[in-house]
């Protein structure tokens, strides 16, 4: 049981995030729009109708979005936490600052549809930022069982793209062979590295499906125990 798990009461779905209401509501408004669209084709004004029909597309695809977005998270992330033995939570304000990542510094939004516990011997923790203006990320993170020697890299392909990728401790620690068994974790899924967590962030306008969610959290916790016994060869070696 790690941290994010330790003395959770049960945790009920706030209000504002069980409501369909506003996106329904959005839903209808990008209908009127369309409709008004129609209309302005039928009177000869194309450049307003398209103006119209654009916003109001656009719209019905983010409040469509959204509402199988919620819809998907609040029914399916507690039942794969009850499946899994891991702990979930609908919302959990304190969480996003805790990490003390760098992107989770200056006033970060709630973490929404919390999901923790221990995949092959390693703490993680997954959680949604919602955006208001639609779509929302996605946050897979693992925690090293120690810190590592590491400012910060980012891994994608099997390669070090960005990051501290020149200095001699990244060096010893990410070879060849440890990113090729990274990369066979999930292949093609890209990996932030600080001294502490293994980061996943995924950008997308619908939620993860739960499939989708297990093949990340045991990739990332994988990621997480390789570079220990990585980092753990190192310091016996030296």
């Amino acid at each position: 049981m790690n941290e994010w798990s330790r003395n959770v009461p049960y945790s009920p779905i706030p209000a504002r995030l069980r409501s369909r209401r506003r996106p329904v509501i959005w839903l209808f408004v990008g209908v009127l729009l369309m409709v008004g669209a129609v209309r302005l084709i039928g009177e000869h004004k194309p450049a307003t109708a398209g103006v119209l029909g654009f916003a109001g597309g656009v719209t019905i695809l983010v409040q469509t979005g959204k509402l199988i977005s919620r819809t998907r998270t609040l029914r399916g992330r507690p039942r794969l936490a009850a499946r899994r033995g891991w702990t979930y939570r609908a919302e959990d304000a304190a969480l996003p600052a805790s990490t003390r990542l760098e992107q989770f510094l200056r006033n970060p939004p709630p973490a929404f549809a919390v999901l923790s516990g221990t995949a092959n011997g390693v703490e993680f923790v997954v959680f949604d930022q919602h955006h208001d203006i639609g779509g929302h990320d996605t946050f897979y993170l693992a925690r090293l069982p120690r810190p590592l020697p590491v400012g910060r890299v980012s891994i994608a392909g099997g390669e070090l793209v960005s990051g501290d990728t020149g200095t001699p401790e990244v060096t010893a620690l990410f070879t060849p062979e440890v990113l090729r068994r990274i990369e066979e974790a999930l292949p093609g899924c890209g990996y932030v590295v600080t001294g502490e967590w293994v980061n996943t962030p995924v950008a997308a306008l619908l939620s993860p499906r739960p499939r989708e969610i297990e093949q990340r959290i045991d990739a990332m916790t994988t990621v997480a125990a390789i570079l220990s016994d990585a980092a753990d060869e190192l310091t016996s070696a030296g």
